[in-house]
């Protein structure tokens, strides 16, 4: 079991050593900046897991998809890689983009789980890790994500409620800081 202080994700390698590149990346600043975002410099296997997205500038919630990890193209079975948000429908376009806008919005680590049904392999935990980037003027102009998956419920009845919240940085750090001590992180 957790501490209420352990980060949601303390269990998920992924989306920890994304949040520990983040915060090796900050030098010290509220958020790292575009130029300090280079996937080359992160862990190989965490690349096929990665989004870089950013706002329309337009005043919509839209964003558009600069990087598409391979991993989530053939999950989705498409590049959204140079596409927007727009390219999605329905309830799920509204919950993808107000993931962004709330980290977009904030300024702030966002973490979001659900369960999701996928034709091939039956029902999968997502998480996703959302992290700011700033533009250099004080906001935020990217935001980097991990998403995961894992083996979904199995029980009859309801899937888990989906959760999200925004997450401190300081209990960010804290958590990379104990998952590197523990050797939660990749190679």
């Amino acid at each position: 079991m957790k501490s209420p202080a352990q980060l949601p994700f303390a269990d998920d390698r992924i989306l920890l050593n994304l949040a520990a590149y983040w915060s090796g990346r900050r030098g010290g600043r509220p958020l790292p900046l575009r130029p300090d975002i280079d996937p080359l410099d992160m862990p190989r296997r965490l690349l096929p897991h990665l989004v870089l997205a950013e706002p329309l500038g337009d005043g919509s919630r839209t964003v558009r998809f600069r990087l598409v990890g391979t991993e989530l193209v053939q999950r989705r079975g498409r590049d959204l890689t140079g596409k927007t948000s727009a390219e999605f429908t329905g309830d799920y376009r509204d919950y993808v983009e107000g993931l962004y806008a709330a980290v977009l919005d904030k300024g702030r680590p966002f973490y979001a789980e659900t369960t999701r049904q996928w034709p091939e392999e039956g029902s999968s935990r997502v998480r996703r890790l959302l992290l700011p980037v700033g533009d250099g003027n004080g906001g935020v102009g990217f935001v980097l994500t991990a998403q995961s998956h894992s083996a979904g419920w199995t029980e009859q009845g309801e899937p888990p409620k989906p959760r999200q919240h925004l997450i401190a940085t300081e209990a960010l750090e804290k958590g990379v800081l104990q998952a590197t001590l523990r050797g939660g992180l990749l190679d």
